[in-house]
């Protein structure tokens, strides 16, 4: 390896280099909250590349600052001085990086993982510009850094274009000064006007890499809205065991007598007066049988994403304490935008940002609490115009019965306005006028919710029903619709609602452009507090006719269950994180060793068939060669357009006396280009112990750490590979020009 000593002339190399790292830092800008990962990271840069510098002349020296310098990261600019937290940190951060949702908390146990790569890519990177002279050499540790960000952060937006931009101006520009100083080494002297020409150059990348980021932004070639996000093929470590359907406890709930106090919701008396239901579970699977949530709930921090669509909106604040509530749901309001537990939000929730649920993933005992800041849609005056969002809804099962199929014209008919929330408020206000019943069994099959709006005697039913009906209906029109349960929020006492099981409800919300989720209330008055939002009231209702029987089967309603799955069912399982990291460690090593070992296979198989030549001339060409190849290793590549003699001269102003193999071997290497037939037996023979010689010049120790990377240094087999492909094609060009 030709390690050269740091000099003024290698700054601008290492400032390039440290930037090409640096900004894989900015990637991570959307991914965590806030910019408190910055210090920690940067730190991580530049520790690895101050160490590098300090003690790249020595490969122990190099060891030892890299092995303290990355202690020093780890325990002071990660974990806070909490020393003993380092391995438990280090061992799972990096599936955890990868189950926990965005926008995340800037957590020890997240910058872990991320500090370790980014302090690898500037110490090597910093470690090949002082090593070698390769352009391109310095580039590869902190494009993988770069790269591992990317794929860390997946779709979620963040400092992609500033940090893409920096990337690409700094690897340029390190390419070209690279370039420009192997150059005017290889000449012998230094190049006329540095200055000027380093000018014209960095003018040239600064352009090329403006142009190429707003290019990718502006140019309709991709629109980076569908990244690839490795958590789409992760299992998420926060996993539900409970297959049941909030909605088969809502009418357990109801009957429970006495009832049972829940939760309690405090705020302030300005913002109760405008709350009146608290969400804890959405569904929106519906199978003709049962609504069911298909969500994935990864690890939440103190904020949380927000809806996208939710645009107009405002802002409200609520206190929630528990006291009997079971299952894994908590309770919110609206869409949840920050959490606050006092400090015990580190993998105590677990979120899903497409359907803004939360659910805690262990036992939590009474009283516990937490603060919510949450987003609900403004009623400014374009609301009434305001259209669901059009992203394919659901296809409904097959079987629709015709009883909702005949309540769904009846409304069309009903209602001249063709405004989608004209439309559902209509539907909102015929479905309030039903029956409220409580001695129909529970269920919202299909068959269930056929006898709901039966006429007469016969239909009627409860909350349960009612939400499903309208949620069933609003995507029969084709709009996006789910099922919502919770609780009402009714009678407020200075700013504080006291929640108990007859409390529980359900209602269908539609996602709308701009608002979010919408609530409707379908169920009638008789049981429920009037809305506070003011409906669109039809002119009349016109009740559907009896239905003819259904051709769907007749289901039986589901039978009465137990509680939800209690909190302990609900497991945060660091032990798969863990173990997912214990299984890509050695497999990452293995592939590594596996590797090695192919290139160095590919070196002696190529040597042997080098020496085996039975051509004398082309067994001295091939010691020359892998002498060539040995060069290669250490970084030392001669210009292709010199001779023999010259590469032997050029090599000697690097190695010194260990180039006399070298020399040496020119002499032969001649003869075998120009007088072949004098070229013998013992001629090769010689040139092959030059090679010898030339080894044991480089490595005087028979094991040692530099005689390891070069064995495995896969470098000469390309450029061996790719210099026989430049032969072929000049020979059949020149084929081809001959006989045209």
């Amino acid at each position: 390896m030709n390690r050269r000593r740091f000099t003024p002339g290698s700054t601008a190399e290492v400032a390039l280099a440290v930037l090409s790292c640096a900004a894989a830092v900015l990637v991570y800008q959307g991914f965590f909250a806030t910019n408190g990962y910055l210090p920690a990271l940067m730190s991580a840069c530049l520790t690895g590349a101050v160490t590098a510098v300090a003690g790249h002349r020595r490969t122990w020296t190099t060891v030892a600052l890299g092995a303290v310098g990355l202690a020093l990261v780890m325990v002071y600019g990660v974990f806070g001085g909490a020393a003993s937290a380092i391995f438990g940190g280090l061992r799972g951060s990096w599936n955890r990086l990868l189950t926990v949702t965005a926008p995340a908390d800037t957590w020890p146990e997240l910058l872990a993982a991320p500090a370790l790569v980014t302090w690898a890519g500037a110490f090597s990177s910093v470690l090949l510009v002082l090593w070698t002279r390769h352009p391109l050499a310095p580039l590869a540790p902190s494009l993988a850094a770069f790269l591992f960000s990317l794929l860390v952060v997946g779709d979620q937006t963040g400092g992609h274009p500033a940090a893409t931009a920096i990337f690409l101006l700094a690897a340029l520009l390190l390419i070209a000064v690279r370039t420009h100083r192997g150059s005017a080494a290889g000449a012998g002297r230094p190049s006329g006007r540095p200055v000027v020409a380093l000018a014209l150059v960095a003018a040239m990348v600064a352009a090329s890499a403006l142009f190429g980021v707003a290019g990718g932004r502006t140019l309709p070639l991709a629109s980076g809205d569908h990244r690839f996000d490795l958590r789409d093929v992760l299992a998420p470590p926060v996993l539900n065991t409970d297959t049941l359907t909030p909605l088969a406890e809502l009418k357990k709930q109801l009957n429970e007598n006495p009832t049972r106090p829940l939760f309690t919701v405090r705020t302030d008396p300005a913002t109760a007066a405008r709350l009146d239901r608290i969400r804890t579970a959405a569904l929106d699977t519906f199978d003709g049988t049962t609504w069911t949530a298909n969500d994935t709930y990864r690890v939440a921090g103190s904020r949380l994403a927000v809806d996208p669509e939710l645009v107009r909106r405002k802002q409200l604040k609520v206190r929630v304490e528990l006291q009997e509530l079971t299952g894994p749901y908590l309770p919110v309001i609206g869409w949840p935008s920050s959490l606050d537990a006092r400090g015990e939000t580190g993998g105590r929730f677990g979120f899903d940002p497409d359907s803004g649920v939360l659910v805690r993933t262990g036992p939590t005992s009474p009283g516990f609490g937490y603060d919510l800041t949450a987003e609900t849609y403004l009623h400014d005056s374009d609301l009434a115009k305001a259209t669901p969002v059009r992203t394919g809804s659901p296809l409904l099962p097959d079987g629709m019965p015709e009883a909702l199929r005949t309540l769904a014209s009846e409304v069309t008919k009903e209602l001249p306005s063709t405004r989608p929330r004209d439309r559902l408020s209509y539907l909102e206000a015929g479905l309030r006028v039903m029956p409220y019943r409580m001695d129909r069994p529970p269920g919202h099959s299909y068959a269930a919710l056929a006898r709901v709006v039966a006429s007469g005697k016969a239909g009627g039913g409860y909350a349960e029903q009612y939400a499903a009906v309208f949620a069933v209906i609003a995507r029969m029109w084709g709009f996006p619709a789910r099922v919502a349960v919770g609780y009402r929020l009714a009678k407020p006492q200075d700013g504080v609602f006291h929640v108990t099981t007859a409390d529980a409800h359900a209602w269908p919300e539609v996602h709308f452009a701009g608002y979010g989720w919408i609530g409707y209330d379908p169920t009638g008055t008789g049981q429920m507090n009037e809305p506070r939002e003011t409906r669109v009231e039809p002119p009349r209702v016109v009740p559907p006719q009896p239905a003819p029987p259904s051709t769907a089967p007749e289901l039986a309603p589901p039978a009465e269950t137990q509680a939800a799955g209690a909190p302990d069912e609900w497991a945060f399982r660091w032990s798969d994180v863990l173990n997912g990291t214990f299984m890509v460690v050695p497999s990452t090593v293995l592939l590594l060793l596996t590797a090695g070992g192919l290139v160095v296979l590919g070196k002696a198989l190529r040597r042997k068939r080098r020496r085996g030549d039975p051509d004398h001339a082309a067994r001295v060409l091939g010691a020359w060669h892998e002498q060539l190849d040995r060069l290669t290793e250490r970084g030392i590549s001669p210009p292709v357009s010199l001779t023999f003699h010259e590469v032997a001269q050029h090599v000697r102003g690097s190695l010194g006396d260990v180039a006399n193999p070298i020399t040496a071997t020119a002499e032969l290497a001649t003869a075998a280009i120009y007088a072949p037939e004098h070229v013998d037996r013992q001629k090769a023979d010689q040139a092959w112990a030059q090679v010898g010689r030339l080894n044991a010049g480089l490595y005087p120790a028979r094991v040692s750490a530099a005689r390891v990377r070069a064995a495995v240094n896969p470098v000469p087999l390309w450029s061996s590979w790719a210099a026989a492909r430049r032969r072929r094609l000049a020979a059949e060009s020149l084929e081809t020009g001959r006989y045209r």
